[in-house]
């Protein structure tokens, strides 16, 4: 018997920070580490409201510029995160090694009706004991006091972290109201999610910069709160438990807060409601 719980997992980083929730019960109840060997470059298909598929806003591709859940860049990001955790003994890639869990078959089922549903539940349907209280906090990370963006080096401690990308959003919803509080935000995503960002509500914000996803964790964990859309940004901020608000997408909405400090929005109001009270 392996001395390591040994899984496979094929699918994007938002889905793989979920996952880690299961992986570090399961490290609770037999005390044995994750091995986490992720496949790369495995075909991701993104639809509209319509069923048209949207593939071309979604930024992470293979060297044949087609559209992956995961490629060796995004992997190299995520790695000293996933190391850092206590219950992690190694993030690989999978090269065909045998494995004790196997995610990929909660996309195999037809029985899952995926995108809907809460993706945090998924790998249950099928592995029931990695089945845990999601209100605990599964990711742990330590907080830095300051950090890069293009503007320079900004103390984190009263800052909002913003991230919206360009999939899953709500689109009914407008952040102009943000122009008073610009001082307090930084914006963390792309240089094309900063662009489109700034552009559409005319803010003038600056954009985080970090070496790895590791740091991105920290810097969320330090911050005053988070606010974004279904992303892997908002799945770093739930799983620390930070307070944040979630940007609902009304065609896909198939995440949703964990636990407390956590609120959700369909509505301009809520939004703005909610932010009131992070602000404050």
């Amino acid at each position: 018997m392996s001395e390591f719980i040994i899984v496979k997992h094929s699918f994007n980083s938002g889905d793989l920070i979920v996952l880690l929730s299961g992986l570090k019960h399961l490290y609770k109840k037999t005390g044995k580490k994750a091995i986490v060997y992720q496949n790369l470059d495995f075909p991701a298909y993104f639809y509209d409201e319509k069923n048209n598929i949207i593939n071309d806003i979604h930024p992470v591709k293979d060297l044949q510029n087609n559209i992956v859940c995961m490629n060796r860049g995004m992997w190299e990001m995520l790695k000293p995160l996933l190391e850092s955790q206590d219950y992690i003994e190694k993030f690989e890639i999978w090269e065909g090694q045998e494995v004790d869990y196997n995610i990929d078959l909660i996309r195999d089922s037809k029985v899952i009706p995926m995108p809907a549903g809460l993706l945090h539940h998924y790998s249950w349907t099928i592995y029931p004991e990695m089945s845990c209280d999601l209100s605990e906090k599964w990711l742990n990370c330590y907080p830095l006091g300051e950090a890069e963006t293009t503007k320079g080096k900004i103390n984190l401690s009263d800052k909002i972290i913003i991230n919206r990308t360009e999939r899953y959003q709500n689109v009914y919803i407008s952040y102009y109201f943000l122009k008073n509080f610009q001082h307090k935000i930084i914006f963390a995503g792309t240089e094309n999610e900063h662009e489109k960002f700034c552009s559409a509500w005319k803010l003038d914000v600056p954009r985080l910069i970090v070496n790895d996803f590791n740091e991105l964790a920290r810097v969320i964990n330090s911050s005053a709160g988070f606010l974004g859309n279904q992303s892997f940004c908002w799945h770093l901020a739930d799983a620390q438990k930070v307070p944040r608000i979630l940007e609902l997408c009304t065609q896909f909405p198939n995440t949703f807060p964990t636990g407390a400090n956590g609120h959700a929005f369909y509505k301009q109001k809520s939004l703005e409601y909610y932010f009131d009270k992070l602000i404050n």
